[in-house]
């Protein structure tokens, strides 16, 4: 099998995937079972990862895009080839520890922070209200560190794996959103007919309105790298078309703000102006947290329970989360307001990693309360700094800001300081997807989840190559 694959090139290999892939996907569809997605993967995953890890790596990152829950609550395919590649990974690092690069990583304040923050959750998870629970939050955060951003991080030290991690992305995502446009479109397109069509590759229009906003900078991204009116152009221009259109029908407010927020961060960035962008924003968020604070003055905007309701068409949809009556805003209120309370008893350790939902409803206030509080999806705070808070204690939370602080302000110095225009457009693209994750994650907690977390971490470890990239530079240059 190993002289067989030897034999076999890069460009054949890649196209009789996608072939494979393609046909899996359809029998898929066909037969409305999509355990057809494994077939490309057992026959031909295991054995590239045995002949090289690269291979790996490629096909989980084409496999986000298709990738659907199953009943014992993990993602197939992408889940099971992230553990996977996480043994492979550890197997990798312990016999090529040396020159692997990732000494040269040790010194960054971007790293470092991402350090702290592991080190805090198993902190957390030792003085967790449940234990076990906790420990099982860390595992899944360590299976997502190895394959997206550890392995990451040796391979990007190469600059054609950000543009082969790209391309390995895009394709498959644009087959996924183009199959779910066209369902779309069997229905009209229809605001309250949002959920069947995401099925099963998103569990809901937020997650899927956050991934294809998140998707955008990279398509943009590849047609600026692409010679004019090429195959690839074309392509990329059809499928920021497609992603524009997308992000609009799928209907997630957050996904449209995030958006225009990314076009403020592209403006501050060539400004030079995120070093202070950031600090007021924060501030901001804190101020707006203590007036609402004082005197319980949130009291006063409490929802109507009669008229919060779930409403059927886009017009109403907009026009309530202006007027306040929109039911998911008001749920909002209700676990945020019930987070922070918690956050009073807990204010170091938090209750401990995935353990909100199990305490929460004991620090409501009943007022907020809306028809759908009952919550038996047992989703937790929507919003990613309270989550952290209530759960993992404000150090938690106070490094997450610092981090974003820091990838922007970083992130603007090696934009300007790259003197290649390529280099200008993937340190660009990385922030962009940084920048559109930010706002998606302060209204959910999308990071624990392999569409978004995935994209997240491979970000972070484009601009950290950067970085150490533009030191030996200018290290060399002295």
């Amino acid at each position: 099998m190993i002289t067989l694959l030897s034999a076999i090139t890069d460009k054949q290999m890649f196209v009789g995937a996608t072939v494979l892939f393609m046909v899996a996907l359809l029998f898929g569809f066909y037969y409305d079972n999509f355990i057809f997605l494994g077939i490309p993967f057992a026959l031909v995953a295991l054995p590239l990862a045995i002949k090289d890890i690269r291979y790996a790596y490629f096909f989980l990152i084409a496999s986000i895009p298709c990738s659907f829950g199953l009943d014992i609550s993990m993602d197939f395919p992408d889940e099971f080839l992230m553990l996977f590649l996480s043994v492979l990974t550890i197997v990798w690092l312990v016999f090529h520890a040396k020159k692997s690069g990732l000494k040269q990583f040790a010194t960054e304040p971007m790293f470092i922070i991402m350090v702290l923050s592991l080190v805090w959750i198993l902190v957390s998870c030792i003085c967790s209200e449940n234990f076990l629970l906790s420990i099982k939050f860390l595992l899944k955060k360590i299976w997502y560190w190895l394959p997206f951003f550890i392995l990451p991080l040796v391979l990007f030290q190469e600059r054609n794996f950000i543009r082969s991690t790209a391309k390995s992305l895009l394709f498959p995502m644009i087959v996924v959103v183009s199959i779910i446009l066209f369902r779309q479109a069997l229905v009209g397109f229809s605001f309250e007919m949002i959920y069947d069509p995401l099925q099963p590759f998103f569990l809901n229009h937020v997650l899927y309105g956050s991934m294809v906003s998140v998707v955008l900078p990279i398509a943009i991204a590849a047609l600026l790298l692409s010679r004019f009116l090429s195959g690839q152009w074309v392509f990329s221009l059809l499928a920021i078309a497609v992603l524009l259109f997308a992000t609009y029908v799928s209907y997630s407010r957050a996904a449209w703000l995030a958006v225009i927020f990314a076009v403020c961060v592209f403006i501050g960035i060539r400004l030079k102006i995120m070093q202070y962008v950031m600090p007021i924003l924060y501030v901001l968020f804190v101020s707006t947290v203590l007036w609402l604070g004082k005197d319980n003055r949130f009291l006063s905007y409490k929802p109507v329970h009669d008229k919060t309701v779930m409403h059927e068409t886009l017009e109403d949809h907009i026009l309530a989360t202006i007027q306040g009556t929109d039911i998911s805003s008001a749920e909002r209120y209700y676990r945020w307001i019930a987070a922070l309370r918690m956050s009073k008893d807990h204010p170091i350790l938090g209750v401990g990693p995935n353990n909100f939902y199990d305490y929460y409803k004991g620090y409501v206030v009943k007022s907020f309360r809306t028809w759908v509080s009952r919550n038996p999806e047992r989703s937790t705070t929507h919003n990613y700094f309270i989550f952290l808070l209530v759960e993992q204690g404000y150090p938690a939370m106070v490094l997450y800001a610092l981090l974003y602080f820091m990838i922007f302000f970083q992130g603007q110095k090696l934009y300007h300081q790259a003197s290649k225009r390529e280099d200008k457009i993937i340190i660009m693209a990385a922030i962009m997807v940084l920048a559109v994750i930010f706002i998606n994650n302060f209204l959910s907690e999308l990071l624990e989840t392999d569409k978004i977390g995935s994209l997240f971490y491979l970000s972070l470890a484009v601009l950290l190559n950067y970085r150490v990239k533009q030191k030996k530079e200018a290290m060399n240059y002295e």
